[in-house]
């Protein structure tokens, strides 16, 4: 399988976990998700480049592609670090 496809499939699954993690805190559910920090940190971290007074679906869209973004690229540079690694 290719770096890019292999970053592409696990990028998916960071998405959808910040996908789940965000609609679980939106609906205000009584209980605190656990790591929802650690579900979505790529996502709040590009957030953070953006004004507070965005409105919701820009932000959602941002939050969401911020999200695989981050993800796909730290997969990719991983396995191309390991890949340099093991052939040298």
């Amino acid at each position: 399988m290719s770096d890019v496809k292999f970053s592409g499939l696990w990028a998916l699954v960071g998405f959808v976990s910040a996908l789940f993690a965000f609609t679980f805190n939106y609906n205000m559910v009584p209980l605190s998700l656990p790591g929802y920090e650690l579900f979505a940190g790529p996502a709040m971290l590009v957030l953070r480049l953006f004004s507070e007074e965005i409105a919701f679906w820009p932000k959602l869209t941002i939050f969401l592609v911020g999200q695989y973004l981050v993800y796909f690229l730290v997969i990719l540079l991983g396995r191309k670090i390991r890949r340099f690694y093991q052939n040298h």
